[in-house]
């Protein structure tokens, strides 16, 4: 009897089920029906046509860091995620260039008007001896690497300078933590002891005594941090090794944050930025693309390594930061720069 009775039971729940479906068909059925083609507007497809004078004003801001040129990377130590050499380095290096190019012409067919470039050399170009492994590992000796890392980056600027389209190149130059020739790092005489502040010191010699190229402006710190004024908004340019990441949930984000919030109260202490706080802050060193409020962290040239893959962090494809800076609007367009093909 009670069989029976879950029979029935569970019989009216589908009979109720269906009827509602029936009813939901019926209602589509009427709603179709009452569609009247003939009185709906013009169903043309848009015609778009451009707008010559629409010109929006903007700065693009790129970043190059985390070159680690000397530095190999094995696969079968990262899982068989990544390869890295001296021939791989020097081809990422070259796409860097040569799709960073592409990106500002097609911005430029869209309408956005620009006459200077923002390029950010942000440090790590060389992995160095900072650890005694790597006296081992690496395949250049960090003279070497800093000779080698240099004329890739001297050619690829000079690319860009020869492209006709700038009045100005500005090249904020912050030295890494891998570059120093200090074991430990120092915090007042650090540039003073840099493979890399000696290579930007002496990119900047070439581009001077070399006729034609008088729109690449270097500016090199003796800190660990360089402002820039760009359309009135305060952006500031370190390697980004100065906070640490202790784990926790919320990733690398969170002393990102807390240390931005300390640097908006030494900006606003100086009279020079008129009690305003920093708009955006650009980082490298943690080899992760990260795209926040007031930061933009770039990813690495290297990608996945063995430092990467003993600690478990996420693997992560080598790309860097292309940022349009509106004139009117602020930080707009952000796209990646791809170094590997697919």
């Amino acid at each position: 009897m009670a069989k029976t009775k879950n029979i029935t039971k569970e019989l009216r729940r589908q009979n109720t089920l269906l009827n509602k479906k029936v009813d939901e068909y019926k209602d589509r059925e009427d709603f179709s029906k009452a569609i009247k083609i003939e009185t709906l507007e013009n169903l043309d497809s848009l015609t778009i046509q451009s707008n010559s004078k629409f010109k929006e004003e903007v700065i693009p801001v790129t970043l190059l860091s985390d070159i680690h040129i000397e530095e190999e990377v094995v696969k079968a130590i990262v899982n068989g995620l990544n390869m890295y050499n001296l021939d791989v380095a020097k081809l990422r290096i070259e796409k860097y260039f040569s799709r960073l190019i592409y990106m500002l012409r097609q911005i430029k067919k869209a309408g956005y008007k620009y006459d200077k470039l923002v390029l950010g050399l942000l440090g790590d170009n060389i992995t160095g001896y900072i650890h005694e492994e790597l006296e081992e590992t690496n395949l250049l000796t960090p003279p070497q690497a800093v000779l080698f890392v240099q004329d890739l980056l001297v050619r690829g600027v000079k690319t860009l300078s020869e492209l006709g389209i700038f009045n100005e190149i500005l090249i904020p130059s912050i030295p890494g933590n891998h570059g120093r020739t200090t074991k430990r790092k120092r915090f007042t005489s650090g540039y003073k002891n840099s493979y890399e502040w000696l290579m930007y010191n002496e990119m900047q010699r070439i581009f001077s005594e070399t006729k034609g190229y008088n729109n690449v402006k270097f500016i090199i710190a003796e800190s660990e941090y360089l402002y820039l004024d760009l359309f009135g908004y305060i952006n500031i340019f370190s390697h980004g090794d100065h906070f640490n990441y202790q784990g926790g949930i919320g990733g690398i984000e969170v002393p990102m944050k807390k240390w931005i919030l300390r640097e908006n109260s030494v900006a606003t202490a100086n009279p020079a930025f008129n009690d305003r706080g920093i708009d955006m802050a650009w980082i490298a060193h943690w080899h992760q693309y990260i795209v926040s409020n007031k930061i933009r962290c770039n990813g690495s040239v290297i990608g996945y390594n063995s430092y990467a893959r003993s600690f478990g962090f996420q693997p992560e494809e080598p790309k860097m930061q292309f940022q349009l800076l509106d004139k009117k609007r602020g930080y707009t367009l952000n796209n990646p720069i791809y170094l590997n093909d697919f």
